[in-house]
């Protein structure tokens, strides 16, 4: 969808315009594009079609206005499937999507022109400056009646389009193009005849060009009308400049010299990506759809999968094979920060702008994201967004660039984000299993003791991580046998503490997830793991929570979306893995009443089961099925 109130309103879903023709209902749409993404208050809709004289039903006429709008937007062939409009208790708030606005387009334009001038990039900054303008077709709203609140929204939007023509020509200016000014530069002084700096602009573009007449006469009518119009002389700035050309100054004939961009502040090509490894055990599949993924125009590729899965490795090795298609750099951010918080938007925004433009960032989110995506509109940027948690965090971080990528690890669901696709990472097949732990272990070691092994990477429950970590124990200790750390994995309260080396804890890690769900919902997932190692209906859920079925069934998805639960294809209820199940009820065992509870439950034994793994495919982020962590099924 396009909308546009650079000249006159638009609205326009591919070719087919979608503008309200009333004028109230445009002047409605008008202030709400104007805020776009802010709730516009009632009162401030009903100061703009009625001033002070308000009907007595002037909010259910709005609410009339409104309906038709939605209307309006749902009629496009895209519009069904978009919320456009969300009601809040003191207004409303209209949601679009990064570049369906020209207003914002020129904004972020005109913000990252701001800052290639600040930093001398003088031709990047003529470009950029000059590309905002363009997107001018007239006045702002020029076909739609202005009450009160339109009025100052127009003049400040006039007001910074004239900022903006005057710092491209500054720009310009610097550039060595005076001669190419002067006509221009003539116009604007006629139509704008207060403004100093088009004034300045000319006096010293004509100085430059030989025309000292024209530079003289700009300087007297400049002073005419101040002084009409004030009683005051033109400013002390501008006198010195005509004193300067009355003397004939050195100075003035020569454009000045870029300034030296501040080191520190800019980096070319911003290479980001952590060190990967070069070979990842199996995940053919899926290295293969997220490579494909990635080559599509704008691509967001969402990676989702249970912790420990390992979602980063995969999309750092990706990323390093993509690298070269992204000549003008990767950015690489972690959102959540060392205590498992999550990264607030604005905080991660600023963190990238730190890597790509000059200067402090800015300090509001829309501002800072505004420059973002203008540094990405033309570029060729990887983007790598790691542990996600929830689509809000990310939608702010998108770069805008039809040649742009961006890859979104999270341990969560991430339904609700722009286009489809993306990939799960399930747990390993048995043989990728044994694969990766003869790679860490080495595989003559493990095929000694090959039945062993099985046992091991079973206890594991083909989790890479849990894997990985047994295999590191093992390489560290020659004199351990596969059968023995085996056998001490049988028991349950032994088994996360043997599935720890060096950095890597698995206890910890699936822990951290546990804990983030936080409040009533990490309790109830404790409550429900005391219950042991078996499937649970909905009905002993509610029974166990004391929550209704409705509340059962959502806490479940929440759950699933967490990869915190599984839920089978052919089997009924639902069942938490036991890896995650152990990292629930501690390091050491329950209360005693509770372990009374449990004994019997709890098996110490490796149960007659086998892993069987299930086909990697690549689902909707929306799907059903991409809210479910399932790779493995107990077959009896």
């Amino acid at each position: 969808m396009e909308f546009s109130v650079l000249g006159p309103v638009e609205v326009r879903d591919g070719i087919e315009d979608l503008t309200l023709a009333a004028a109230k209902p445009r002047r409605v749409l008008a202030t709400l594009l104007l805020n776009a993404g802010r709730v516009v208050s009632h009162a401030t809709l009903i100061e703009e079609l009625w001033d002070e004289k308000p009907p007595r039903l002037a909010r259910k006429t709005i609410q009339t206005y409104l309906y038709q709008l939605r209307k309006a937007l749902a009629s496009g062939p895209c519009g069904e499937a978009r919320q456009w409009l969300e009601t809040r208790p003191n207004g409303y708030r209209l949601l679009l999507q990064p570049g369906e606005l020209d207003l914002h387009a020129f904004q972020q334009r005109v913000a990252l022109g701001r800052s290639s001038l600040a930093d001398g990039d003088h031709a990047r900054a003529a470009q950029l400056l000059r590309e905002a303008l363009g997107l001018w077709r007239g006045d702002a709203l020029d076909d739609v009646p202005h009450g009160p609140v339109l009025a100052a929204e127009v003049a400040r939007l006039e007001e910074t389009r004239l900022a903006a023509l005057q710092q491209r020509i500054e720009a310009d200016l610097r550039l060595g193009l005076h001669r190419e000014l002067v006509g221009e530069l003539q116009t604007l002084t006629r139509r704008h005849p207060l403004r100093e700096e088009f004034s300045a602009q000319l006096l010293l573009a004509a100085h430059r060009s030989g025309l000292r007449e024209e530079a003289l006469s700009c300087y007297a009518r400049l002073r005419r009308a101040v002084v009409e119009h004030t009683g005051l002389e033109p400013s002390e700035r501008l006198q010195r400049l005509h004193s300067a050309v009355l003397a004939d100054a050195p100075a003035l004939n020569t454009p000045e010299r870029p300034a030296a961009p501040r080191p520190g502040h800019r980096l070319i090509r911003p290479a980001e990506i952590p060190a990967g490894i070069a070979e990842i055990v199996g995940r053919t599949a899926e290295t293969e759809a997220l490579e494909r993924q990635l080559a599509r125009s704008a691509a967001l590729v969402p990676l989702v999968g249970a912790p420990g899965t390992g979602k980063t490795a995969l999309a750092v090795h990706v990323a390093h094979r993509v690298r070269e298609r992204f000549p003008d750099g990767q950015l690489f951010l972690t959102l959540h920060d060392g205590e498992g918080r999550p990264l607030e938007p604005l905080a991660a925004m600023r963190s990238m702008l730190r890597t790509i433009a000059p200067g402090e960032p800015p300090a509001s989110l829309e501002e800072a994201a505004r420059m973002f995506r203008s540094w990405t509109a033309d570029r060729r940027v990887l983007v790598f967004l790691d542990d996600a948690a929830s689509v809000h965090q990310v939608l702010q971080l998108l770069p805008s660039g039809q040649k742009c990528a961006t890859i979104v690890t999270s341990r969560r669901r991430l339904a609700g984000l722009p286009g489809s696709g993306g990939v799960r990472l399930d747990r390993l097949t048995a043989r990728e299993a044994l694969a990766l732990l003869g790679t860490v272990a080495g595989h003559e070691r493990v095929e000694r003791e090959r039945g062993a092994a099985a046992e091991l990477v079973a206890w594991c429950e083909g989790l890479p991580l849990a894997v990985w970590a047994a295999g590191q124990r093992l390489a560290a200790r020659p004199a351990l046998g596969v059968a023995e750390l085996a056998a001490r994995m049988r028991v349950e309260r032994q088994r996360l503490g043997e599935l720890q080396a060096g950095d890597v804890d698995v206890r910890q890690r699936i822990g951290a997830a546990v804990r983030r769900l936080g409040g009533a919902d990490e309790r109830a997932l404790r409550t429900l793991a005391a219950l042991g190692d078996r499937r649970l209906d909905p009905g002993e859920l509610g029974r166990t929570l004391d929550l209704s079925p409705e509340r059962t069934e959502a806490l479940v998805e929440r759950f699933l979306d967490a990869h915190l639960m599984l839920d089978g294809d052919t089997e009924p209820g639902v069942r938490i893995p036991a890896l995650v199940r152990l990292a629930c009820l501690g390091p050491t065992p329950p209360a005693p009443g509770a372990a009374c509870a449990q004994s019997a439950a709890l098996p110490r034994t490796l149960p007659d089961r086998r892993l069987s793994p299930r086909s990697h495919r690549t689902v909707p982020a929306g799907s059903r099925a991409h809210c479910r962590t399932v790779a493995y099924s107990a077959r009896g």
